[in-house]
């Protein structure tokens, strides 16, 4: 079976196929001015499908791909400068949330475009885990409050530098400085022996971050349980990961109690001049 087919009489011939391939295996063919497969180097393709998405005459057609189930970008699609900056300087990490429960479809809609976010030669090595049981979350809090306990108990050096004490009186007066009380959390996890994953799960969930604002909801790092999750049995059992896979980040997701009405200040940025 070929790797794709093409379209002869919707093929522009203009190579843009070609020039965009990341492992550089397409060609133009000389003679027709049709792309083609660089003989041999058929398996060395990683499905990303840029030689489909490139085409504006939807000529080519990878056979894993049909172009006809690609969906064409809308006209107007890319936001102006000044709306991007407002939408990324304007987000803000949510720790106060409405008692409302977030739809499971909602939640499975962020990682739908979430998994759109780039991976290492297209691995995707990204698996997801929802949890959006308010008593579930809760009790993913607890676990993680009774692994600080333990680390206190052990007088580690972890426990003191993020001064988990802190958050375990907290949590002793009725105070989740763990989940915030969110409605729901988002782990994004993979295979521990992957070099992939751990950054395609990180900036997976920046994704996942930025698409929940149109959703009127608001997120924030789950720092404290997924370092639970990856540490302490009992989280990790709880979550139901295997003992080949590891936590490379959580997420906090609401609907924010209050609406931020303006951009707080940074440091600015570090910049090297390389020689």
């Amino acid at each position: 079976m070929p790797l794709f087919t093409v379209n002869k009489d919707k093929c522009p011939g203009d190579g843009k196929c070609a020039a965009v391939c990341p492992v550089r295996i397409i060609k133009i063919d000389e003679a027709t001015r049709l792309p083609a497969v660089i003989e041999g180097k058929e398996e060395l393709c990683i499905n990303c499908g840029h030689c489909v998405a490139i085409c504006p005459k939807g000529a080519l057609s990878l056979t894993s791909m049909p172009v006809d189930s690609c969906e064409p970008l809308k006209p107007g699609w890319r936001l102006g400068p000044e709306a991007v900056e407002q939408f990324i300087k304007g987000r803000r990490s949510i720790r106060t949330y409405k008692d409302t429960p977030v739809p499971r479809q909602t939640l499975e809609k962020l990682i739908d475009i979430a998994r759109y976010a780039p991976s290492g030669i297209n691995r995707q090595p990204v698996y997801w885990a929802i949890i959006d049981d308010k008593d579930k979350v809760r009790r993913l809090a607890e676990l993680t409050v009774e692994w600080m306990r333990t680390l206190i108990k052990e007088g580690s050096e972890l426990a003191a530098s993020l001064r988990f004490e802190n958050i375990v009186k907290a949590w002793e007066k009725g105070n989740d400085r763990v989940l915030r009380g969110a409605p729901a959390t988002i782990i994004a996890y993979g295979l521990k022996d992957d070099p992939m994953a751990p950054q395609a799960c990180t900036i997976a969930l920046t994704y996942l971050e930025l698409a929940a604002l149109p959703f009127g909801l608001g997120t924030c790092w789950a720092g404290y349980a997924h370092m639970a999750i990856n540490m302490y049995p009992d989280a990790q059992k709880f979550i139901g990961l295997s003992k080949r896979t590891s936590s490379f980040g959580a997420m906090m997701v609401g609907y924010p109690k209050f609406e931020y009405c303006r951009i707080p200040m940074r440091n600015k940025p570090h910049i090297k001049e390389v020689a």
